[in-house]
């Protein structure tokens, strides 16, 4: 007898995805961190969540609430180099992961390849991270009297796509737009931004 992979419907894998987003958004609630990544994990195996900057914002939470930053910049490294492709949601992953960097990992300089990055920074991370331009000139003073020599982490890196991996994951479901504010936002961001 073989293996029946066909696909579930799209709308099966659309309602368990907002299962999923509202599982662990209750774990993100109560500070659960294995909670967030389990239900996260589901949501971007059987849900199509791996195409949506929310798992990878809620991923960096539950790396932040472990006191794992350097697990939190590899979460948005996986959004930002494998999955996310338009260039909205890879801005705001990018200013987000130089936010943890340089306030998380104390490394202003390496912060600055990301916060300096020349993308479309959607307006709705902008709203709750602050001035760019302030920040920006704040991380700049920190660079320039860092002691810090070794970087923290590696630089992000590029978009490359899915590739191979993309049959690994429930594929993408619902309209959502590059760059649309994300579902979770409001819930992950006093982790993730600026304090």
């Amino acid at each position: 007898m073989g293996i029946d992979r066909t696909p579930p419907p799209a709308e099966d894998t659309a309602a368990w995805g907002l299962g999923c987003e509202h599982r662990a958004v209750e774990a993100l609630c109560a500070g659960d961190w294995r909670g967030i990544h389990d239900w996260t994990k589901s949501w971007i195996s059987r849900g199509g969540g791996a195409w949506l900057p929310d798992t990878w914002l809620l991923y960096a939470a539950s790396a932040l609430l472990k006191g794992q930053p350097k697990i939190a910049v590899h979460s948005l490294d996986l959004g930002i180099g494998t999955w996310l492709e338009g260039a909205g949601d890879q801005a705001a992953l990018t200013w987000i992961r130089g936010t943890i960097v340089w306030q998380r990992l104390d490394d202003p300089r390496s912060a600055l390849l990301d916060l300096e990055a020349d993308l479309p920074f959607p307006g709705w991370a902008r709203a709750r991270t602050g001035d760019a331009a302030e920040v920006l000139d704040s991380c700049r003073r920190a660079a320039s009297t860092s002691r810090k020599r070794k970087a923290a982490v590696n630089p992000r890196p590029s978009f490359t796509g899915a590739g191979s991996a993309g049959g690994t994951v429930a594929p993408a479901v619902g309209d959502r737009r590059d760059g649309d504010e994300p579902r979770v936002w409001t819930d992950v961001a006093g982790l993730l931004s600026l304090q």
